[in-house]
């Protein structure tokens, strides 16, 4: 299921040699998954709701950097507004984001799960009080989805697959109801994403895989638990790809929550095309479409 995400930290864990972590507030409210749509990246953590309560260390650490707003640092990420960074064991590092205004101690080198690293607030670029929660194996030079290492959340409603569509040129072609299609080469996405069940409205979250076919045979296959650095053209700068691919934010998002799965050869005669998604507790859904491809 995890593919060659982090064969070292699963080791470890195994072993022994990483300590256990768990949920950084009491009251676990999941408001945004890893590796969403933000904009002109991915989201590179999850965000916690659930009002202004207590935040504790996903498990004993060393303070290895903190940042209060006002500061002058030009290169941080200031968006991310008062926030920590924790080592811990197996080279595992910890950040906590958009704490509130005077929450933190700075001067406190040494944190376990006795005391709050601080307080949920909605410092930095935030629309509401939330934690933003980061986890970075340093050893992997990856960012780990943190559903990958903390205690399960109950999850009994499979993730939604909306619109399937290809598109070849300006030209997109809705594969709901359709029999037909002539022959070529089209790139085809999918609308996919999770739900919230504590809530009775509408709140999308990311799905954890997501799998395109053709005639049985896999096409692409993504699963969002870790994202990775790697340098642009010419080195200037670096973009993160999701882990195991070389696909980066805009190569995979087409809008919000719309996927480009991959190019297809649509040739004469019948094709089945599939796409899965699952979510991270392992309930899935499927589309299934049978064409006819004429010349």
């Amino acid at each position: 299921m995890r593919r060659l995400i982090l064969p070292v930290l699963f080791v470890c864990l195994a072993g022994g040699g990483l300590p256990a972590f768990e949920w950084p507030v009491d009251r676990i409210v999941l408001t945004s998954t890893f590796a969403e749509h933000r904009g002109d990246h991915f989201h590179a953590g999850i965000d916690l709701g659930g009002g202004e309560q207590p935040i504790y260390p996903i498990s004993a650490g060393e303070l290895v950097f903190s940042y209060r707003e006002g500061r002058d640092y030009s290169s941080l990420p200031t968006g991310l507004g008062n926030f920590l960074v924790l080592q811990h064991q197996g080279g595992v590092r910890s950040l906590y984001a958009h704490l509130a205004a005077g929450s933190m101690d700075p001067e406190r080198r040494i944190h376990d799960r006795s005391r709050p690293l601080g307080t949920i607030g909605s410092s930095g670029y935030s629309s509401g009080k939330h934690l933003h929660l980061t986890i970075i194996d340093t050893e992997m030079g990856t960012i780990i989805n943190p559903l990958l290492l903390l205690p399960p959340l109950p999850d009994g409603q499979p993730p939604e697959i909306k619109e399937v569509f290809i598109r070849s040129g300006e030209q997109r072609i809705d594969l709901e109801n359709l029999m037909s299609v002539g022959r070529a080469e089209v790139e085809l996405f999918a609308t996919v994403y999770d739900l919230r069940e504590d809530v009775s409205f509408l709140w999308k979250l990311a799905p954890y895989k997501v799998f395109l076919s053709q005639d049985g045979r896999e096409i692409s296959a993504f699963t969002f638990d870790s994202l990775r650095s790697a340098p642009e053209e010419g080195g200037a700068s670096r973009r993160l790809l999701l882990a195991n691919t070389d696909r980066d934010f805009e190569d995979i998002f087409d809008s919000p929550w719309t996927l480009s799965l991959g190019r297809i050869n649509l040739v004469p005669g019948e094709t089945s095309l599939t796409v899965f998604a699952s979510d991270f507790a392992g309930n899935e859904s499927f589309k299934e479409y049978a064409l006819t491809v004429l010349e």
